[in-house]
């Protein structure tokens, strides 16, 4: 009989060793995996940053190539309208005289 509960109280410590060990196994394991999730959310974050800066370098080369291309279409007005008023001089010369000969004849 004796034998008989020696056998379960060992049994018993058995069970209770390996059940211990499973439980810091799975505390292991889970300590591992929250490890890995936090890198793997670490790594997103970095990427996405990345990625970001990307779009927004990209966009800020785009918005540089469209002043520049806006600078040079204003500036070609620009220049045609200084033309059309320099080609016009002679014009609004010859007016202004017509008029202060009117004005004040011809003296």
């Amino acid at each position: 009989m004796k034998e008989i509960l020696d056998d379960i109280r060992m049994t018993e410590s058995k069970a209770k060793d390996l059940l211990e060990g499973a439980e810091k196994e799975a505390r292991s394991i889970i300590a591992k995996a929250n490890r890995e999730a936090e890198e793997l959310v670490f790594e997103a974050r970095k990427k996405s940053e990345e990625i970001f800066e990307s779009i927004v370098e990209n966009a800020k080369k785009e918005a540089e190539k469209e002043a520049l291309s806006l600078k040079k279409e204003y500036e070609e007005k620009i220049r045609r309208l200084i033309e059309k008023s320099k080609e016009r001089i002679p014009q609004a010369a010859d007016f202004i005289v017509k008029k202060v000969v009117t004005l004040y004849g011809n003296n």
